[in-house]
């Protein structure tokens, strides 16, 4: 999106009134199947697959947290779960493009919360603060009663993306890395948020950044760009143990390279389990990010048509550029910018799948 664009849309969705936790949302109760995204016996858009050459099941061994990213762009500092709105239906479609990837390995349990609207992480004062500090509080709740209901003692992964990978990163460091649930913990998939690398020890202190396809107790991080993009915003909310900063959006950040599973700084060509892929729907709620109400649209996903490009890890700041014929593909949409963060899973979506399973099977 380019900058014009963007300020537009942050005028569009700029909260009109100051953080006030008596106005936020009621608090949803985890006991309640309402009150979830996805669960193992909810036949939701998580069980897609771009076609009938992937296989799904519903009785795993092994579990996934899964804490989906931004989907509000409303004029108030946070969602209230309205599952007529097109808030819940943006959920409704990353549980299709990016939860899916677990759909053949993992049993799937993704709250709904109250997430922070799209203009907390452009405000840079206390209101987007407060407003992340809500959503995370839903997020722990929802990981509590998920490890003391449903869980039943098997080995879990922590995944998401964007918002859902900021609140990820804490609540592994809350409520996993010194606690027994280290052992039962295969790795976090913390996806399209910034983890700086003089960071990554004070949040992790125990695990270490992911270098290869197997090495469990580990953090998997990425965002995706163009060859030589590089990201003008100036900072970003970023949670410590010490408490929020606004991080320098420059500053070299943990990568690992999903074609590769390593963290070198060649070029690499996609894997013999690539496959990405596209949201197939009546209605793109991404693209109108104006619409309010649920469109009932049916929705799918697809394999992109051209598939060939290559990813490498950039030295300078650790964003993870692309190249190649899918990319040049890209460059036509209309939103185009190099920045290629709403595309972080779909891009990797089958090497992402089967890195899954050569984790669950190194972990058992």
């Amino acid at each position: 999106m380019a900058d014009e664009n963007l300020l537009k849309l942050l005028e569009l969705v700029k909260p009109e009134s100051d953080f006030a936790s008596s106005e936020s949302p009621a608090e949803p109760d985890y006991s309640l199947k309402d009150n979830w995204a996805a669960l193992p016996e909810i036949n939701g858009y998580q069980y897609l697959v771009p076609s009938d050459s992937y296989s799904t099941s519903k009785e795993n061994d092994v579990d996934v947290f899964y804490i989906h990213p931004t989907g509000f762009f409303e004029k108030k500092w946070n969602f209230n779960l309205d599952k007529s709105s097109s808030a819940y239906e943006r959920t409704e479609v990353m549980l299709a493009n990016q939860a899916s990837v677990f759909n053949d390995s993992c049993n799937i349990y993704a709250p709904e919360y109250r997430q922070a609207t799209y203009y907390s992480f452009f405000s840079n004062h206390e209101n987007g603060l407060k407003a992340l500090d809500l959503a995370y509080k839903d997020v722990e709740r929802a990981f509590d009663y998920y490890i003391d209901n449903f869980n039943n003692g098997r080995p879990f992964f922590i995944y998401g993306h964007s918002q859902g990978a900021l609140h990820g990163q804490r609540l592994i460091h809350n409520r996993i890395i010194n606690t027994s649930l280290k052992k039962q913990f295969i790795n976090g998939f913390l996806i399209g948020y910034i983890l700086p690398k003089t960071s990554f020890n004070n949040l992790f202190p125990n695990l270490k950044p992911s270098d290869n396809k197997v090495d469990n107790h580990s953090i998997i991080t990425w965002s995706t760009v163009a060859e030589g993009f590089k990201r003008s915003r100036a900072s970003t909310p970023h949670w410590l143990p010490q408490g929020w900063v606004f991080q320098d959006m420059t500053e070299n950040i943990t990568c690992t390279n999903p074609f590769s599973w390593t963290n070198d700084f060649t070029w690499h060509e996609q894997n013999n389990s690539h496959c990405s892929i596209i949201n197939k729907s009546n209605n793109d709620v991404f693209m109108d990010l104006t619409l309010l109400k649920h469109t009932n649209s049916k929705k799918a996903i697809g394999s992109t048509r051209i598939q060939n490009f290559q990813s490498r890890i950039s030295q300078e700041n650790g964003l993870l550029e692309t190249k190649g014929d899918l990319i040049e593909k890209m460059r036509k949409m209309r939103s185009f910018n190099g920045d290629l963060h709403s595309f972080d899973v779909m891009l990797f979506w089958g090497s992402l799948r089967q890195n899954i399973k050569e984790r669950i099977n190194a972990f058992l």
